[in-house]
């Protein structure tokens, strides 16, 4: 059994497992994250297991779990099953995820930590077995009050930009423009954020930058750029901000704006301030679930708040990108 123990924001965490094909892309995921813990307070502790069957799964139902979703679709990423199925169990203290021939994940939040068991991970790509790490830690941290979004999130001046979305919208396409500018780098997908002495702060959460083709057309230095420092992925081409960007990162910051990015068929990028109400209901569908009420509650007091505080825009996002720090600057001053 191999371990890596890390600290993020404060927070100690052990990861454990006895197979290469889990244990090493989960080093690669927190390749940013600092490998000397922070304190000796209590450990988040996951453990991520390879089985061949389902049947090597232990049976972690209870009389006390409680089906709260199911769902299925169509595999991406796995070439041993053509459709996936999750089904979400609740329980006083745990949290069940079963996705049946694919593996499950089990949070238990009384002892901070999490079991996951992927099912054959070698036919999966590295990018779906850490998908399952990933979703174990955010619902270990949501239980500490740190919150994360579908969103990009960017630095400067010590004042944080966070710029959500779905694929499609434009946020990394903005994200490279304004880190290309001087902005620093918090998170090209999952930022991280929470209440430090009654303020809200933004909190980094670095990995690799995922960019459509597309995108790249937009930024030279990405032309002649070899395979090596542009690699394929599974979804998309994707890069490490230091092989072009220097170390262009930032730790945390004050969140000032949540820009919503989309892409119009105009040659200059526009702004408009968006109404609080709105920006909420755009805001929402960028969290992650949440099948605890409690825990439910206080994300969403949170992300009111954090809407609140946070100057709104929509960004019209024409064809003018290496442009867009122009447009940006003098909102932040």
């Amino acid at each position: 059994m191999q371990s890596l123990e890390v600290s993020i924001h404060n927070n100690d965490l052990k990861v454990s497992s006895a197979s290469p094909m889990l244990f090493d892309p989960i080093c690669r995921f927190l390749r940013y994250v600092s490998v000397k813990p922070a304190s000796q307070g209590p450990i988040l502790d996951l453990t991520c297991y390879a089985v061949s069957s389902p049947e090597e799964i232990p049976d972690v139902l209870s009389p006390h779990s409680k089906e709260v979703s199911s769902r299925t679709g169509e595999t991406r990423g796995d070439t041993a099953r053509s459709e996936w199925k999750c089904t979400l169990y609740v329980e006083p203290t745990k949290f069940i995820a079963d996705y049946h021939a694919q593996g499950l994940v089990l949070v238990d939040f009384s002892t901070e930590s999490a079991q996951v068991y992927v099912v054959r991970p070698e036919a999966m790509h590295e990018d779906i077995r850490i998908s399952y790490f990933h979703f174990a830690l955010v619902e270990l941290l949501k239980r500490r009050g740190f919150y994360t979004l579908h969103a990009t999130a960017l630095e400067k001046d010590g004042q944080g930009i966070l710029i959500p979305g779905c694929s499609g919208r434009g946020k990394t396409t903005a994200f490279i423009s304004l880190l290309r500018s001087g902005y620093r780098c918090l998170s090209d997908d999952h930022p991280l954020l929470h209440e430090n002495n009654g303020e809200l702060e933004l909190l980094a959460f670095e990995e690799k930058v995922d960019v459509t083709e597309n995108s790249l057309k937009f930024f030279p230095e990405f032309q002649n750029a070899s395979d090596e420092k542009l690699p394929q992925g599974f979804w998309k081409r994707y890069f490490y901000i230091e092989d072009f960007y220097d170390d262009r990162f930032a730790m945390s910051c004050r969140p000032r704006m949540l820009l919503f990015p989309q892409i119009v068929d105009v040659p200059t990028s526009s702004v408009q301030s968006l109404k609080k109400t709105r920006a909420l209901e755009e805001l929402l569908p960028e969290t992650l679930a949440v099948f605890d009420k409690q825990v439910a509650k206080q994300e969403f007091q949170f992300l009111s708040r954090l809407v609140n505080q946070l100057d709104c825009y929509q960004l019209y996002f024409g064809h003018d990108v290496l442009d867009l720090p122009k447009l940006i600057d003098p909102l932040l001053k």
